[in-house]
């Protein structure tokens, strides 16, 4: 009779520290997709951004590459603003929609370059949460 209690207590134990131990998904809100969006484009237009300025020619000509800086700024702001939630979200959201679109009409200029066209994938991916994000402010 003894022993059946400890069989049960070393489940339990077993079952706990398995559930511990187990990492926990939650469903990320439009806002948190976001705001990784953000930090991923300004990643990506960082890395692209130094590809054009070793590049040089057309790559490295200010529209191309204003764009790219734009949009980094943007979207280090964007990405602060969003983990606060402030209420200035749907404004900056915006905005960071604005440069996203930039520099994807900059990138489309170089159909077959595929730095471009990631970039450009890139921040097509962030332009359709943050469209999200400024129509639910």
């Amino acid at each position: 009779a003894m022993k059946l209690p400890v069989l049960v207590s070393t489940t339990a134990l077993s079952f706990c520290m398995a559930l511990a131990l187990t990492p926990l998904s939650f469903a990320q809100t439009t806002v948190e997709i976001a705001r990784g969006n953000c930090k991923s484009t300004s990643d990506r237009c960082q890395k692209t951004l130094t590809y054009c300025n070793a590049k040089k020619g057309a790559l490295g000509e200010n529209n191309v590459t204003d764009s790219l800086k734009d949009c980094i700024a943007i979207c280090n702001a964007a990405e602060n603003i969003l983990a606060r939630n402030s209420t200035l979200r749907g404004k900056t959201a915006a905005l960071a929609t604005e440069a996203c679109t930039s520099v994807a009409k900059s990138c489309d200029q170089f159909p077959k370059d595929t730095t471009m066209q990631g970039c450009a994938n890139e921040v097509r991916k962030c332009i359709g949460n943050l469209q999200k994000v400024n129509e639910s402010k």
